[in-house]
């Protein structure tokens, strides 16, 4: 009877951890959605393109760290799962886009995107500290 309770509460405790990654899952499946349609925008502001990128990537760093921060690790540890996971789904973001049509992969989006990953770890610590959500 002991051995059922110890499965289900890590069945529960699983369940809880893939729910605070799901916002995570869905966004970074928009972007791939997203960078799989041929299309070119041209606003004619000097890098706009890589602050969008920038921005994209932010939002996908505060979700990788909300699905993150329910580990129980230390924050340098939080930091370097959100920052690798995060660089590597940036990484083949743009390696995708090498076989889109008139799409091509650029290495300084990929600097964005990755600086993107870091911002939104800050950003999500920074509005944790602010609600008292999670103490460091």
């Amino acid at each position: 009877m002991g051995v059922n309770n110890e499965i289900l509460f890590t069945m529960k405790h699983n369940m809880k951890r893939l729910i605070f990654f799901l916002p995570s899952l869905v966004y970074y499946a928009a972007i791939f959605i997203l960078s799989s349609r041929s299309y070119q925008v041209n606003v004619g502001i000097l890098f706009f393109d890589k602050m969008i990128h920038l921005i994209e990537f932010a939002v996908l760093g505060f979700l990788l760290s909300l699905g993150f921060f329910i580990l129980e690790t230390s924050f340098k540890c939080k930091f370097i799962w959100v920052f690798c996971t995060g660089s590597l789904l940036a990484v083949l973001d743009e390696f995708h886009q090498f076989f889109v049509p008139s799409r091509t992969m650029d290495v300084l989006d990929m600097a964005a995107d990755i600086a993107g990953i870091a911002a939104g770890f800050f950003v999500f610590v920074l509005f944790c500290k602010k609600v008292k959500w999670i103490h460091f």
